[in-house]
């Protein structure tokens, strides 16, 4: 595997280390969706064999790939709940309850920001207050207005600062959280 171009062995202190940083979150992530520790850690396990498997995949960033596991995560979890049958009739599309379906909604929103966020912090600061002012609905010219800058740099700002977002975070990650999450900020 790939990680921001630099070859990662999965026998490797780069992988163990990746692996250490990486886990807990995903067994967080598992925990709450199933309600059990010890199958969320199953779960992130399961997720980083996965990984292991697909020896070939390439990611922009340490970011990237953590959000590749965090699908990986909740894709396996929905197969546990299946599996378990811890669904009635009133399912959603992918087999879940709504009440289920608006945790596990709720959860990977807040796992989201939460990478959002660090690699916002990244930017230059400047652009990390254009970002975080686009976020909550500011229009380029409120953002001109707020920063006394003109609009043309608020429009240059921001095509770079996602442009490295994407760089940072996976373009389809960027892609699915502009268009899914930005009216919950």
């Amino acid at each position: 595997m790939k990680v921001s171009g630099k070859t990662i062995q999965y026998n490797s202190l780069e992988f163990k280390g990746i692996f250490e940083r990486l886990f807990p979150h995903m067994c967080v992530l598992g925990s709450r969706i199933l309600g059990s520790d010890d199958k969320g850690k199953d779960v992130a396990q399961e997720a980083f064999v996965k990984l292991w498997q697909r020896d070939n995949e390439d990611f922009n960033s340490e970011r990237a790939l953590q959000a590749y596991l965090y699908v990986l995560v909740k894709n396996a979890c929905i197969s546990q709940l299946r599996k378990e049958k811890k669904y009635n009739s009133t399912t959603l599309d992918e087999g879940l309850t709504v009440s289920q379906q608006s945790v596990l909604n709720e959860i990977l929103r807040e796992e989201t920001y939460k990478l959002l966020y660090e690699a916002i912090k990244e930017l230059s600061p400047q652009a990390e207050e254009v970002v975080n002012l686009a976020l909550k609905g500011y229009t380029n010219q409120n953002i001109a207005d707020e920063l006394d800058i003109t609009v043309n740099s608020v429009k240059t700002v921001k095509k770079r600062a996602y442009s490295k977002l994407r760089k940072t975070l996976g373009s389809q990650f960027v892609t699915i959280l502009l268009t899914n999450f930005i009216q919950f900020f």
